[in-house]
């Protein structure tokens, strides 16, 4: 009776922080996690006892990782900033957004892959429009070693503004419509 109990068929070496995000990367290969002390700790499926890579580069803890392929991650830190990450070789592609000095907690990107999803403590949810990290845009943007393009891959380039989305439609509400004349119905009192 009940679920059958999943037995655990394998396990990563310990590390030395928490370990509080991650996604399945480079065809399944690899697992990249993100931790408190600010790295991406990368482990290999051929050997999960070792860790096969680190990535330092986060000041803070690495909240929430969603893959855009597979050598592409953008993450979200406990600093308020989403960043673009090229996996294997690493480097810091730029800023996607922000959530000010509020830690990112978590991040999603939509089916097509154009629009970025995050929350964070300050109660909103921001869409960032990340389409152009794909698709060709008037500029000519610089194109990373994985074909991701972007408008510009120093850490300190421009972080992308929010989507802003259109306002609720106002919706009239319908007056009843009665067969009595209201000033008819008053008269007699």
């Amino acid at each position: 009776t009940g679920s059958p109990r999943l037995k655990v068929s394998t396990m990563s070496a310990g590390v030395d922080d928490e370990l509080l995000s991650l996604s399945v990367v480079k065809g399944g290969r690899k697992v990249v996690c993100g931790s408190s002390d600010g790295n991406l700790n990368i482990f290999s499926r051929a050997d999960w006892s070792e860790l096969s890579d680190r990535f330092p580069g986060h000041p803070h803890s690495v909240d929430a990782i969603v893959k855009v392929d597979e050598d592409t991650i953008f993450t979200g830190s406990s600093d308020g900033l989403i960043r673009v990450i090229q996996l294997q070789p690493n480097k810091l592609l730029g800023l996607a957004g922000q959530h000010g000095d509020l830690p990112i907690e978590r991040l999603s990107l939509s089916c097509d892959q154009r629009v970025l999803a995050s929350c964070s403590h300050d109660e909103v949810i921001r869409f960032y429009d990340v389409a152009d990290f794909y698709h060709d845009t008037e500029q000519e943007p610089e194109q990373s070693e994985t074909g991701v393009e972007i408008e510009n891959s120093r850490p300190d380039s421009h972080v992308r503004e929010p989507i802003r989305p259109e306002p609720p439609r106002s919706r009239k509400k319908k007056k009843k419509k009665t067969n009595v004349d209201d000033a008819a119905f008053f008269s007699g009192i």
